[in-house]
Order: structure tokens, then C-alpha cells, then sequence
């Protein structure tokens, strides 16, 4: 398993994925502990770990929870840093995600070595740049306005089918999709999400991620 450090599998497990989470650190370790433990049995295929407000020691021992709770699972899920391609390394993460505004990609390369490296796009130029740049992945939006993060400007749905018509590495849809916006993102040719307040908010995190997830089975 990926927690386990088998990384040969990554590759494929990227490929697969569908559904990709984005969680703050909690409250406290145990609300942590539980809310990963919830979405990954609910079918989260990636973690991505973004808080801008915890330091750097809580981002650590936050990972260290996360990949206990990987390691306990039946099931394989990949776990990102955000920003931070030390951190990431520290961590033991699968990969880091960056934004338009932190480290390049060939940057990235350079500290994190053989990690994942995904980028934040909101254009389809941006999106070009990043496969060039060899990125692993990107994340495609905002489409919608957020909840967690505000922009001056939305890329909306005609982004995501201009990246569904071009883009061969697996893109997520990110911004501001609820459960009544995804069809609208699937329509646009698009199989992947990232959620953030979907899961975060939701009364029951594994009931939330496990509809996610069957409606992006297909």
C-alpha cells in the first residue's frame, strides 16, 4: 500500500482517482483522526492537506495521523501537501499541489524529486503551461465561487471542457461543487472533483464521500 511506501503504484492510483479531498487539521487530533478515517471508508481516492492558518510542526503531526489512518485502511489513497515541497517530503506524502503563485513545477522537481507535483490552472494556457512544466496532475477552476477560498475571478464550466478537449493528464474540477453543480462539471467531459466544504461541513463525512463517489463512478 502507499502507506506502507510501496510507491510503484502511485501512477495508477493517480490515473484512477475521482474523487480528491482538500481537509484543514481540525479542531484536534481526534476530530482529525476521525474525519480522515470517515472519507477515506467513504471512498476519497486523495488527501490533499491545506491549512494556511497551522504551522508547520501542526502540519506535521497532522500528517503523521493521516498516514496512520492510510496505512490502517483496506484501501489505497494518496496523500498531497499543499505549497509546501518540504513539507511534503518530511511528511512522507505522495506529492505536493502548488499554486500559480508558489514554486514552478521544475522547481518543485528539484526539492521534491520523484513526488507527485500538481498545479492550481485557471486558464487553459496555464493548463498547457503545466503539462510542458510536467506536472502530474492539475486542478482546473474555480468554477464556481467557494466557500474556502475567494477569487477575483471564476475560469467556470467553458475551462473545463476546453481541458477535457485538450488535457491528457487527469484534471480535477475545483471550486465551489456541490452535489447540485456536479452534474453541470460531468457534462463538461470532466471525471474528477475536488472538494473541500462538501466534506468538511457535512453531518456525515463517510454518508457524503460514499454519494460523491457513486455518482462519479462511471
Amino acid at each position: 500500500m502507499i502507506s506502507k511506501n510501496i510507491k510503484t503504484g502511485i501512477p495508477a492510483l493517480l490515473n484512477a482517482a475521482r474523487l480528491y479531498a482538500l481537509i484543514d487539521v481540525r479542531s484536534d487530533e481526534s476530530a482529525f483522526a476521525q474525519l480522515v478515517t470517515d472519507i477515506i471508508v467513504g471512498g476519497v481516492d486523495i488527501i490533499q492537506l491545506r491549512d494556511k492558518q497551522a504551522d508547520d510542526r501542526m502540519l506535521l503531526a497532522r500528517s503523521r495521523i493521516l498516514k496512520n489512518c492510510v496505512a490502517a485502511s483496506e484501501r489505497d489513497v494518496l496523500f498531497i501537501m499543499n505549497d509546501r515541497p518540504d513539507l511534503a517530503l518530511l511528511a512522507g506524502a505522495d506529492g505536493v499541489h502548488v499554486g500559480q503563485e508558489e514554486l514552478p513545477v521544475s522547481l518543485v522537481r528539484k526539492i521534491a524529486g520523484s513526488l507527485l507535483v500538481g498545479v492550481s490552472t485557471h486558464s487553459i494556457e496555464q493548463a498547457r503551461q503545466a503539462v510542458l512544466d510536467g506536472a502530474d496532475y492539475i486542478g482546473a477552476g474555480p468554477v464556481f465561487e467557494s466557500e474556502t477560498k475567494e477569487f477575483s475571478e471564476l475560469a467556470g464550466q467553458t475551462y473545463l471542457q476546453e481541458v477535457a478537449a485538450e488535457i491528457t493528464i487527469p484534471a480535477f474540477a475545483i471550486g465551489g461543487i456541490t452535489a447540485d453543480r456536479l452534474d453541470g462539471v460531468l457534462q463538461t467531459g470532466i471525471c474528477r472533483v475536488a472538494v473541500s466544504s462538501a466534506l468538511l461541513k457535512a453531518e456525515n463525512p463517510e454518508e457524503s464521500a460514499e454519494r460523491w463517489k457513486e455518482r462519479l463512478q462511471f
